[in-house]
Formats: C-alpha cells, sequence, structure tokens
C-alpha cells in the first residue's frame, strides 16, 4: 500500500494508522535481526575457542509480536564429559530463547492470553489483526497443549517432592480456607463417559486463601487473600496430592493449624478430611439448593434451611424425617424427601458452620484480615472455568480440558505470566540487557575490527528508511518519526 494523497481523500485515519503500525513492525524487525547477528558474532569472539568449534552459519526465522525476525546463528561443535560430539547455539543459550514453534515469549504470552477467553479460531485473528505476525487457530491450540502438559509434568514433579518432604514453602498462616467444587462439560465422542447416556463430565477445581480484606471503594464488600486454584481431570487421590503440593510449595505447612474445607459433599472434596487439623463444612448454597429442590411446602423450606445455618444438625435430620411422616403425602415427594436426608445424613459431621461448631477456636486473625463465611466457590467456578469452557457450544476432550483448565487456574491465581517464563523460556538477567546495549552503541573505530583479532565485533550500519527512494507523504512521516529515535521506543504495549 502507498499513500499518494492526503489532500484528495483517498486515506483515512484508521487505513492510516495501520500502514504506520505495519511499516514500524517492519522496521523493528530489521533492527532485532541486526541485534540478534551481531550477538552471535559478540558470543563467536568471546567463546573459549579450544572449547566450541564454529560449524556454520544456520537461517532461521522467528515469529515476534512485530513480525516474522530472520536471521542467522552459529552452530558450535564441542565435547561433552565423555567424550562424545555434540553441539550448541550459543546465541540461543545466551538470551534462553527456548522458543515454542519459533515463536517468541511475547508473542506467546498474547496468544495463550486471547485463547483463554475466547474460542481458539477468534483468538488467532484477535492476534493477527494486533500484531505483525499471522497466526492460524492450529497454532494457537498447539500452544496451550504444549503449556498445559509441561504444567502437568511439574504438577507431578511437584508431588514427587511433597511425598519426600522436600517442597518447603516460606510463606506462613495460622488458617488455610480451601473451597471445591466440580464444572460438568460436553465431551467428544471418543471421550465421553461409557456405559452412561450422559455426555458431560466433571472438571475439578479446588481455590485456596487465606481470609478476606475489605475492598477499597466499597464498605461491604470482601475480596479472597493470596488465592491459589487448581483444576484438572483427575482422579480423587491425585487431585488431593496436587492440592496438597501446590499447598506445599507456597506455605510452610507446618505452621497451618486449622484447614477448613467447603464443598458440596463430593467423595473428591472430602479426600483426607479425617486428617489433623482438616475440618469440612457443607457448603451453604448446596445446602439450600437441596432443600429447595426436595421440600415443596415453603414455610417448611425456611423453617429447615434456617435449622441448617445454626447449630441444629440433628434437629434438621429429624424435621425432614417428621415430613416424611407428615399426612397426605404423596410418593413422589416421600421419594424427594428421603434424598434429601440421606445427603444431609451423609455430611452430617459438615452441616454446622464452622465458626458455630463447639471445640473450634479460631486463631486471631492478622491486622487487615478477617474469616467470614464461607461460599465464594460457585462465582469461582464461573469466572475461573465456566465462562470459558460451558454454554458457548464447546466439546473438549480429556487432555484439551485438563490443559485450559489448569492454565486458566494458574491465570485466576495471579501467577500465569510466571508460571509460562517458568515452564516455556528462561529470565535474560539484567546484565545480558546491558551487554547488549553496548552491542548498539560502538563507536566507528569499534565497528571495523576483525573478530577474529578483538573482543569487539563488528555491526551493520543502517541507513534512514527509503532512503534514496520516492518518497510519499506517508513515507515521509515515518521516516520524521524514525528520525533520532531509540529502538526501545518501539516496543509493543
Amino acid at each position: 500500500m502507498h499513500i499518494t494523497s492526503l489532500v484528495e481523500g483517498q486515506v483515512n485515519f484508521k487505513s492510516l494508522e495501520k500502514y504506520i503500525y505495519n511499516e514500524v513492525c517492519q522496521q523493528a524487525c530489521t533492527i532485532l535481526s541486526d541485534v540478534l547477528k551481531n550477538l552471535d558474532l559478540m558470543l563467536m569472539a568471546k567463546r573459549d575457542k579450544k572449547q566450541y568449534r564454529a560449524k556454520g552459519i544456520k537461517h532461521t526465522c522467528l515469529k515476534t509480536i512485530m513480525g516474522p525476525v530472520e536471521y542467522e546463528r552459529r552452530i558450535y561443535e564441542y565435547q561433552t564429559k565423555d567424550g562424545l560430539k555434540a553441539f550448541r547455539y550459543l546465541l540461543d543459550e545466551y538470551l534462553n530463547m527456548d522458543t515454542v514453534g519459533h515463536m517468541s515469549a511475547n508473542l506467546v504470552e498474547k496468544v495463550i492470553e486471547s485463547a483463554l477467553n475466547v474460542p481458539y479460531r477468534k483468538a488467532a485473528e484477535n492476534v493477527s489483526e494486533l500484531t505483525g505476525q499471522s497466526i492460524s487457530h492450529m497454532a494457537a491450540w498447539n500452544l496451550v497443549q504444549v503449556l498445559g502438559e509441561k504444567m502437568a509434568k511439574r504438577e507431578d514433579h511437584q508431588i514427587e517432592l511433597n511425598q519426600h518432604g522436600k517442597l518447603k514453602g516460606e510463606k506462613e498462616t495460622k488458617v488455610l480456607f480451601e473451597e471445591a467444587d466440580g464444572l460438568w462439560i460436553s465431551m467428544q465422542r471418543k471421550d465421553r463417559p461409557k456405559n452412561s447416556r450422559s455426555k458431560k463430565r466433571e472438571l475439578k477445581l479446588a481455590v485456596t486463601y487465606e481470609g478476606w480484606s475489605r475492598r477499597s471503594g466499597k464498605a461491604e464488600a470482601y475480596e479472597v487473600i493470596n488465592k491459589c486454584a487448581s483444576a484438572g481431570f483427575t482422579d480423587s487421590k491425585k487431585f488431593k496430592q496436587i492440592r496438597d503440593a501446590r499447598t506445599a510449595a507456597v506455605y510452610d505447612v507446618d505452621g497451618i493449624e486449622l484447614k477448613i474445607i467447603n464443598g458440596d459433599g463430593a467423595r473428591w472434596i472430602k479426600e483426607g478430611i479425617d486428617e489433623e487439623g482438616i475440618h469440612f463444612q457443607l457448603d451453604p448454597f448446596h445446602k439450600s439448593q437441596a432443600v429447595v429442590r426436595n421440600v415443596t411446602d415453603k414455610k417448611a423450606v425456611v423453617e429447615l434451611v434456617r435449622m441448617l445455618n445454626g447449630e441444629k444438625a440433628e434437629e434438621s435430620l429429624r424435621y425432614v424425617k417428621k415430613l416424611q411422616e407428615k399426612e397426605g403425602i404423596d410418593i413422589k415427594a416421600a421419594e424427594k424427601l428421603e434424598k434429601l436426608y440421606n445427603y444431609l445424613a451423609m455430611n452430617r459431621d459438615g452441616i454446622v458452620p464452622y465458626y458455630l461448631r463447639e471445640g473450634l477456636k479460631m486463631p486471631v486473625a492478622p491486622v487487615g484480615m478477617t474469616y467470614r463465611h464461607l461460599g465464594t466457590m460457585e462465582h469461582n467456578v464461573c469466572d475461573i472455568l465456566a465462562q470459558r469452557m460451558k454454554h458457548n457450544k464447546t466439546s473438549w476432550t480429556v487432555s484439551g480440558a485438563d490443559h485450559i483448565a489448569k492454565i486458566l487456574a494458574e491465570k485466576a491465581s495471579g501467577s500465569l505470566y510466571t508460571m509460562i517464563n517458568a515452564v516455556l523460556y528462561g529470565v535474560i538477567p539484567d546484565e545480558k540487557f546491558e551487554e547488549i546495549v553496548e552491542t548498539v552503541i560502538l563507536t566507528a573505530a569499534q565497528v571495523n575490527r576483525q573478530p577474529k583479532k578483538s573482543n569487539i565485533y563488528p555491526v551493520h550500519k543502517g541507513s534512514t528508511p527509503f532512503e534514496g527512494s520516492a518518497v510519499t507523504a506517508g513515507r515521509k512521516a515515518i521516516r520524521n518519526m524514525l528520525q533520532n529515535r531509540c529502538a526501545s521506543d518501539f516496543i509493543y504495549r
């Protein structure tokens, strides 16, 4: 596209904005390519020549948020401790460039962030529109699978460390709250439950936090402190191990005096509640829901809910029996009351709210924190999983749902980008950034020195964009914009 006239109205602001953005992205790709090439020359000059023998140059293309960056890097031959020949790229190791599908870390973050909010195809379209790189929906899907699989392996490693007592968190708390619930999602045909008409499977979700604090600006609003979520498709025993390992990685578990678990009474939620210091509470929402669904008398509903939310666990069970024995009750209503009684009886120990139980003494909450009633799980299920994985005509494989659920849980915990860097990339130290800057500010005399005779490497000398070309209004604007500008000014934000 060439802008030939701004007076005749052949271009509007939208097209001008896109044109300039694309041109700047192309210039940024050129700058990045030159910097990578110069860094490779620097590493060649600084290497231990006795240990690393240059074996040629390999051309590659890196997908970035600015667009594709083509550059060349040297491959080196060296001997392992066993005396075997091996090869390595010093540039990749220097910058920790463990790319996924030759994508930069910034581009990976943008793709994954978009894929957590919208379907893969829409996520690819959004990223392609907002960056200088074209991404397919399969590329977005593949990224999520790679990250999810590595997160699953990381969980397995943490479980192993925790079982051997090698996982020691530093954060201290005397009380830890945990809420758990499941989300039933539609499965693709091959992964649907066998010997069942149901097309759904339950995806498990657990959230831990230390307590509540007042939300700024709202007198009666509260938010949980240090929320940490875990999710996935697995059996109850494995999911308990995941939850415990996640807790041990963050907290000093020896200092946790009480752990309050809130849930709907499912077996996988109650796994391990017989351990010392752990107390189970039946979720208030599910208690009320069970009553409303199975009791037809509205006055009885109000009375029974009042009992269940107080200290009258046994009285509530007797009240249900009394409703069953009431004269004139039909068979269907009696069956519903029997179902309600069995549900409450199976969770008898969790009926009374934790703060009303005799013998359960809560430690004093730290300054700025309070202990409140439990019952945040329904909106957590909605916010963390349901908005992306349910009610949008999608169906899942077990592995696909497991992977994206783990990433969504990490996002809810506020550690998504830390996790991406931990399992996919390394972090470039500050001193390496200083060396990169030095490669750009060499003097003219240093530029022409040969690497073999000096540790200083030559760099490319660039000219102003469109030098020697026909200057249109658009090109003139770009040249003025790029004149005397630092490359760091063009970072995508």
